[in-house]
Parts: structure tokens; C-alpha cells; sequence
């Protein structure tokens, strides 16, 4: 690779600030479902890890569950104290936010179910993969579920463009978003540079906004061991949130985890 291509993966960071108001307008909800199965089963508290704007930590309090939200960005927090406010007493009071990052949190409470919805790749490194996973682990009860949502890094395309069609917002305008995804398997990383076009009725655009999103990719037998060195088991691996069984094509890995019991050194 180019030594200016590969400039292209440098100082990457999750990108939310300035467009947290659009995401849940082009959020998958299909996951839902799955988390409200498992914490039937689990029952709280439960802690939504980069929970963003609480899309699945809301559905888990309308349900009757105590869940808290993590997140470290400022903007994705505000969407989500918005919405706490917009609801009942009885579930607002289900909900808790915090601001803080996933790598390094110390939250004084155990949790009967932990869940990443499609954020651990924002862990850039193996050091941030490690100890997030260290911080889950100490905040797990002994008898308490851990879910792992992953895109398959084996999957994942070295270049991608997408275009989600326009979507309806306030004022009869129309938000849209154009996208475009660069993998580097040598270093681990992806790239994400995502266009929002604000239009009016007639077409003619009020803003574009462009952000810069980074994620890890994550292969199988990297995630494998780096969950048997932060002390986790595997009980159910996935591939969609249908539960279809998982394979060597599928593009997403859904992993039910329990702590091991076993001395895996830092964060026991």
C-alpha cells in the first residue's frame, strides 16, 4: 500500500459529534427483539455499553428493565437525554446515563446482562479491545450474560460505497446519506466517510455535513483470543439476530458470553 493511502487510517476515532440527531433515522432495529429475549431471561440491571442514543436501551426500559447507558460521546448523550424526557415517570426512572469510555469505566453496580449493539469495533487497538473487555468482565455477575455483536472483519470489503434513500425530517425536509467504507486487513482498520444531505421539498440542499468514522476489524481468531485472554466463554455463537446458526460466510458474529471463573490476570 502507498504510503499516502495508508495515511487514510491514522488518528481514526469513532465520528457522531454533529450528526447524533440522524442516527436512529438509518438505525437497524431488527436486533431488538434479541435483546428483549435475552433480558426476559437475565432480568436486571443491565448495562448498554456505547449505547449511543439509548435506540435499544429505551425498547429495554419500556419493557420493565433498569438498564444503563455508556457512551463517550457528548452528542450521541444529548439525543438520548431528549428522548428520556419525552417519556413516562415510570420508565424514565428505568434509565440511567452515563458519559464515559468503554475501554476504562468503573461503574459502582454488577450487571445481570452487558451488551455492545455493533459498537466493539470502535475498541481501535488490542490494548482498547483487552481492556474493554476486562472492564465488562468485572462488571458482570458471576452468573450474568455478556452479548458481543460483530461485523466479521473476514467479510467485510476492501471498498464499498452505499446510499441510504432520503428520509423525512422536521421543517419538510429530507435528510439522506451517501457513504463510503475502506478496509485495510493488514492493519486492522476501517475507514467511514459519511455525507448527511439536508434538501427541501423542492431539492435544493439546506447543509451537508461530512464526518469520519474509524472501526476495527475483527476476525474470528483474533476475537476468539482475545476473549479467552480477558476470561470469557463462549456459550452461543450466532450469525444475525434471527438465530440462524453461524458459519463461515456469515457477515455478522453474535457471541452470548459467561465469565469463565478461570484467573485471566487484570480486571478478575
Amino acid at each position: 500500500m502507498p504510503e499516502e493511502e495508508g495515511d487514510i487510517f491514522s488518528n481514526l476515532a469513532p465520528g457522531y459529534e454533529g450528526v447524533a440527531e440522524f442516527y436512529d433515522l438509518f438505525a437497524d432495529n431488527s436486533d431488538i427483539p434479541f435483546y428483549l429475549k435475552y433480558a426476559k431471561r437475565t432480568g436486571s440491571p443491565i448495562l448498554d455499553l456505547a449505547g449511543g442514543t439509548g435506540r435499544v436501551a429505551f425498547a429495554l426500559a419500556e419493557a420493565g428493565f433498569e438498564v444503563t447507558v455508556l457512551d463517550s460521546s457528548p452528542s450521541m448523550l444529548t439525543v438520548a437525554r431528549k428522548k428520556l424526557d419525552r417519556l413516562s415517570n415510570d420508565i424514565a426512572k428505568r434509565v440511567t446515563l452515563i458519559e464515559g469510555k468503554m475501554e476504562h469505566f468503573d461503574i459502582p453496580q454488577e450487571f445481570a446482562l452487558i451488551i455492545i449493539p455493533n459498537s466493539f469495533g470502535h475498541a481501535l487497538t488490542m490494548d482498547d479491545q483487552i481492556a474493554t473487555l476486562r472492564c465488562i468482565k468485572s462488571h458482570l455477575q458471576m452468573e450474568g450474560l455478556f452479548i458481543l455483536d460483530l461485523f466479521v472483519g473476514e467479510q467485510q470489503y476492501a471498498h464499498a460505497l452505499f446510499e441510504d434513500a432520503p428520509i423525512p425530517i422536521e421543517n419538510n425536509q429530507t435528510v439522506e446519506r451517501h457513504g463510503e467504507i475502506t478496509s485495510d486487513a493488514n492493519r486492522k482498520l476501517m475507514r467511514v466517510e459519511i455525507c448527511y444531505i439536508i434538501k427541501k421539498a423542492d431539492g435544493s440542499i439546506v447543509d451537508t455535513i461530512k464526518i469520519t468514522s474509524g472501526a476495527a476489524l475483527l476476525f474470528k481468531q483474533d476475537v476468539d483470543s482475545l476473549l479467552q485472554l480477558s476470561g470469557f466463554d463462549i456459550i452461543e455463537e450466532l450469525g444475525g439476530f434471527h438465530e440462524e446458526s453461524y458459519n463461515e460466510e456469515s457477515g455478522r458474529r453474535i457471541l452470548t458470553l459467561k465469565r469463565s471463573g478461570k484467573n485471566s490476570g487484570e480486571g478478575d
